[in-house]
């Protein structure tokens, strides 16, 4: 599945929002991609008052989540859970993406074996790390090296638009640390369907089909109610008071956006865009 050199695609995953002549706009975005839709986000950003995203996109609150996803001290390992057929084709995959891209095996001096290269990547890392460490190398192995939250981060910061956050760092990290370790040790076991996953969620997140892309889903680890539904009436209140103003373009996570949408029509608003499945 190795995308060739991307060119940019129009962004319909976009809903205009309005109440009382207050116009904004919502973005439900792909945090990665293997497409650019930098001229879509120009356009959409240009005339904004206000820009939000779901939490900081800065490289020190990247850091601060990659440091927290850390525990040196303890030994246990995600792949503890894999059986080796698992862990083989799962290595097999991310080779290319490991330290070494030339061996697929580390020879590890101090204990005198050979470590598999995928394992020693996330040794040290907590269950959610790891897992992001893993599917974030698979994408970018296979072309996605793109972000539509990063890119509207982007442009807004080259537009210099007053930028809002609906969490801070720490509540995001929250979030990550509450993750079901049983849901990613179910994904990872599902190796086999990475592609065909990937694939149909590039189909369904072009074409603008929030349905599709909801059923097709797989169990990823993080579309769970605690991570989905609670935070969706959290991102409903805090932006609220910038949609009153109008003028605002919101960026959340696609999956946030039939939730949100309710809420908003609930409150009055008309929504106007692709067609919206019924939140549940």
């Amino acid at each position: 599945m190795f995308w060739r050199r991307t060119k940019e695609k129009e962004l319909k995953m976009i809903w205009r929002v309005e109440k009382k002549n207050k116009k904004s706009y919502l973005v439900g975005t792909a945090h990665f991609f293997p497409f650019s839709f930098k001229t879509s986000l120009y356009r959409c950003i240009k005339d904004a008052r206000t820009v939000i995203f779901e939490g900081p996109l800065d490289q020190q609150a990247m850091e601060q989540v990659v440091n927290c996803g850390f525990d040196l001290y303890n030994n246990d390992h995600l792949f503890d859970d894999l059986d080796r057929k698992i862990i083989d084709k799962i290595t097999a995959k991310l080779a290319p993406r490991c330290r070494n891209k030339n061996m697929l095996f580390i020879l590890d001096l101090r204990k005198f074996r050979v470590e598999n290269p995928v394992h020693a990547m996330v040794k040290g890392m907590k269950p959610w790390l790891a897992f992001f460490t893993i599917w974030s190398s698979y994408l970018k192995a296979n072309g996605w090296k793109y972000s539509v939250d990063m890119e509207g981060y982007n442009v807004a910061e080259e537009l210099d638009k007053p930028i809002v956050y609906l969490e801070t760092i720490e509540e995001q990290i929250k979030v990550l640390e509450n993750l079901s370790k049983q849901r990613i040790v179910y994904f990872l076991n599902q190796v086999d369907q990475w592609h065909e996953l990937a694939q149909d969620y590039v189909n369904c997140y072009l074409c603008g089909d929030l349905e599709k892309l909801r059923s097709k889903g797989l169990r990823f680890p993080s579309r769970h109610q605690s991570v989905i539904d609670h935070r969706d009436g959290i991102f409903f209140e805090r932006m609220q008071p910038y949609l009153m103003q109008g003028h605002v373009v919101a960026f959340v996570g696609a999956p946030h956006v039939p939730g949100i949408s309710k809420l908003l029509r609930e409150d009055g608003y008309d929504i106007r865009g692709p067609r919206l499945p019924a939140a549940v």
